[in-house]
Parts: C-alpha cells; structure tokens; sequence
C-alpha cells in the first residue's frame, strides 16, 4: 500500500469546522497508509520539514491541504523527485487546483488522489524562488503587498484597496528580454504565467499550457478607468490575451528590469525583490495527480 503524507495548514483547516485528519483517513484509508504533517506557524519551514519527513519515511504521494501558500511550499519540496505531488484545496484562490480542474470538493479531490492520472508538470523560478502558477510585477504585486499588511483580511478589504490605489497608481517602464529578443514597455503590469489563472477563475493568461516547456509573459499597458470593467470581463470570460491593451509572448527565459526594487507576487504572495527580476522555466520537474 502507498504512503500519502497531507501537509495541513490549520488555519485553512479550521475554517471548514471538521476533522480533517479523520475525513481524509475516511475518504482515503482504504487504499492508502494516510500520515499527516502540520505547518505549524508562518516561520515554520515546512518545505524542509516535509524534505525531512520523506527521507525518514519514504512517502509515495505528498498533499497539500491549504491554500497557495501551502501548495507552493509544499510543491517546492517535490521538484525534481519521484515522489508525486496532488492538491486538497482549501485556500480561496486555489490557482494550481483550478487549472487542472481539480474539484473544490473535499471528498472529490481526495477521490483524485486516489482515481487520477500522474502527469509530469513545468515549474518556474522568480529570482531562485519556485512558483507553480503566475508570478511578476507592477500593479497586482503592489496591491498584494498592501493587502498582506493592511491587518485585515476579505474580499471587501481588498476591494476598497483596490479602488483606493487604482487612480493614484502610476504604471512603470519595463525593460524585457525573453529568449533573447528586447522589449521596452511602459506597463501596468507584466506577469509571467506558468499556469492559466491567477486562482478563483480569473484568467490572466488563458492559453498558458503547463506542460509545454515554455512560460506565458502577459504585459497590459497602461489604461484608464473606462476600460477596467471590460479588463476584468476579459479575465473571467478567458479572453485576457485578445485585449488590444495586452501583448503576450512565450519564452524559456524572461529578464525584466524595472527602475526601482519593490513588491512582486508569486502564487498569491507578495514579496519584496530588487529591479532585476529572473524568471527561468524547469520543463516537466514535478510528477502531480490530476483528474
């Protein structure tokens, strides 16, 4: 019998007011020896610990049961192994999970688990750190930046950031290079795209294919108030790419420059990085079940 580890993020866990460890046991007992493994708080490492925890115990398949954050920690411990990856959602975004139509359903995705196929998935870096999904700068990073300090969380919170910063932010000039061919753009945003959506369906690159070696880099120039509702259809209605305000282009390897140090984001978090930003691409790097 295989040994499938879940990565729990309690946080996520708590929300949903059920015993995780006993349903997933329940749902998945049968046909698996189910462990578990806590993060057990934001300074936790729990990437190593879960590298630790499958040297010592051989686990076959590791899940993550969290939101983006989890995933990505959890997915970088597995790059370039045999041990297989899948995905419990339980985050808000749930970006990786959705591109590969993995049911938001509890019990459907630990059916996944035990029913899916195992496909060989690309993976990414910004600057050495792995992401999995979108990762880049400019508008969309700054608000996440000012979202993941603001003390307050939801959908409302982020909202009014959003409407606050929209009209006062000013949009950056950006030099790229992406397989050797220079761009230089004044931008909004420029986001590189591994997967097809940034999570809860909205579609920033919707051609992105993350088996095909290649990232997705989307650059929407700058635009004014009266274009954002139809902006934003775009990304829900999966035709983002098609917008006369968008270039997109494909490439292995993507250098962008901007003037100043500053937020970025990757799988949902924001970070802090300097004006040189390096996205390099690591074709089919992770074994994953998907449905």
């Amino acid at each position: 019998m295989k040994k499938l580890l879940v990565v729990l993020n309690p946080i996520a866990g708590a929300r949903r007011k059920i015993n995780l460890e006993q349903k997933f046991k329940e749902w998945m007992g049968s046909s698996l020896e189910v462990y578990f493994q806590y993060w057990e708080s934001a300074d936790f490492d729990i990437t190593n610990a879960i590298k630790d925890r499958i040297k010592d115990d051989g686990f076959d398949i590791v899940a993550a049961a969290g939101g983006d954050g989890t995933v990505n920690r959890t997915a970088r411990a597995l790059v370039n192994t045999n041990t297989v990856f899948a995905i419990l959602p339980l985050g808000s975004g749930n970006g990786l999970a959705r591109h590969f139509k993995i049911p938001m359903n509890l019990e459907k995705a630990a059916g996944v688990i035990t029913k899916g196929k195992t496909i060989k998935m690309d993976t990414c870096q910004i600057n050495d750190e792995n992401f999995f999904c979108t990762a880049g700068t400019g508008f969309d990073a700054h608000i996440g930046n000012l979202f993941a300090n603001s003390g307050k969380r939801g959908f409302s919170t982020y909202t009014k950031i959003v409407g606050r910063e929209f009209k006062n932010y000013k949009p950056s000039s950006y030099r790229i290079v992406a397989d050797g061919k220079e761009i230089n753009i004044n931008a909004f945003l420029v986001t590189v795209a591994n997967a097809n959506q940034y999570g809860n369906n909205v579609y920033i690159s919707p051609d992105a294919d993350i088996t095909d070696g290649l990232m997705n880099v989307v650059v929407l120039k700058p635009f004014g108030l009266i274009h954002a509702p139809a902006l934003v259809g775009r990304m829900f209605l999966k035709n983002m790419h098609k917008a006369a305000l968008v270039e997109t282009f494909k490439a292995k390897q993507v250098d962008v420059f901007r003037n100043d140090s500053g937020p970025i984001h990757f799988d949902g978090e924001p970070f802090i990085m300097g004006n040189e930003l390096k996205f390099r691409m690591f074709p089919n790097s992770l074994q994953i079940i998907v449905p």
